[in-house]
């Protein structure tokens, strides 16, 4: 899709008043979509981000598929969430590339000199990154309390702006946080839920999907998410494919073993971390903070996908700490299935165990808790 509409550059500075007359959307708020322009319009002060206990930006840290601009959703108190009427801009932004849209964002940089007119800088467009959409984070509020944000991930299509000021401020100290799991959705795939049903390879095109099949219901939302062209491009549409198959595998699988971890009676969470010198904030799969036990799941037990998760595994479990529990965790990988035999070798050597999923569903390793009959 073309960045250069009507005169309005990556860079540009306008009023929302000339930025509706290009690209619609309404007068206020900070999620704005516009079916007559196929725009939904993303707003970022960085003023009121900051009250609210987040920043909007780019990362500094790239990774193989390049930057990554991070944009909150909506709602300043409470959870934010993709249902109702209070998730409906969140929703917007999820189903931008279903419904034929383009995300442009503009940041706040002042007002017009002797007015309360407030002016924005426009940034370019983007697109939801195609293997991790969204994140959950938690955040203090301007109240003083804890809330679970919607992170949305956008990648740039086309010529953007990538101003120093627009990078998110790097962690002063290290961090990590005891946070609550957050259910993956329906909305971070392409089709069926991640909690049920059988695991088809999504359509290789980031078009709409002409198949008459429904996504089944979800408690946050039931809206497909469709791969961008952008993503499956650099990847391959293969391996495009393959990529998503597997992240939805390795959701089904985590909660499919938080739900056996909490029938058994442990308390579980996820731990959400800052390093300091970094904009990123890393995140765990899976805590068990009865036994003290981190998990690294995966959606295949490849040895690929093997060596991967044990580098995130040993540099995670060297922030974690808890009340009442001394050292790093116990380290264990979550997989589908039984790795090959050298890879339990090579675990060994760093002290990380293995649960694998057997053929019968039963979950199979050493600090698998009995749940009582």
């Amino acid at each position: 899709m073309a960045t250069n509409v009507e005169g309005m550059n990556p860079g540009d500075v306008r009023t929302r008043t000339e930025i509706r007359a290009v690209f619609g959307g309404s007068p206020q708020g900070g999620i704005c979509p516009s079916e007559d322009m196929h725009s939904v319009n993303l707003y970022s002060d960085p003023d009121v981000g900051e009250q609210a206990g987040y920043y909007d930006g780019w990362l500094a840290e790239e990774d193989e598929l390049g930057p990554v601009f991070e944009y909150t959703g909506a709602g300043k108190s409470g959870d934010q969430t993709f249902d109702g009427v209070a998730g409906s801009g969140n929703r917007a932004i999820l189903r931008h590339a279903e419904q034929g849209r383009v995300l442009r964002v503009f940041t706040r940089v002042g007002k017009v000199p002797g007015s309360d007119t407030k002016t924005h800088r426009y940034l370019g467009t983007f697109t939801l990154d195609g293997m991790q959409p969204y994140v959950w984070r938690r955040v203090h509020g301007e109240d003083g309390n804890e809330r679970d944000v919607i992170v949305f991930r956008l990648r740039p299509e086309g010529t953007v702006q990538r101003a120093s000021q627009d990078v998110i401020p790097p962690a002063e100290h290290t961090t990590a946080e005891l946070v609550p799991f957050q259910v993956v959705t329906a909305a971070m795939f392409q089709s069926d839920p991640a909690t049920s049903g059988e695991l088809p390879i999504p359509k290789q095109s980031g078009r709409k999907r002409s198949s008459t099949r429904k996504a089944a219901p979800n408690a946050e939302t039931s809206g497909t998410f469709v791969v961008p062209e952008a993503f499956s491009t650099k990847l391959s549409l293969r391996a495009a494919a393959a990529a998503t198959i597997a992240v939805r595998r390795e959701a089904e699988l985590t909660q499919a073993y938080k739900a056996h971890l909490e029938s058994a009676g442990h308390q579980t969470g996820a731990f959400q971390i800052k390093v300091q010198g970094l904009t990123s904030t890393l995140r765990t799969d899976l805590y068990d903070a009865t036994d003290h036990v981190l998990y690294e799941a995966k959606g295949s037990n490849s040895r690929e996908d093997v060596r991967m998760a044990l580098g995130q595994i040993l540099d995670y479990s060297r922030y974690v700490k808890a009340p009442g529990q001394e050292g790093e965790p116990k380290r264990v990988i979550l997989l589908p299935a039984a790795p090959a035999p050298d890879i339990y070798t090579l675990l060994d050597r760093y002290d990380v165990g293995v649960i694998y999923r057997s053929d019968d569903g039963r979950f199979v390793g050493e600090v698998v808790p009995k749940i009582d009959q």
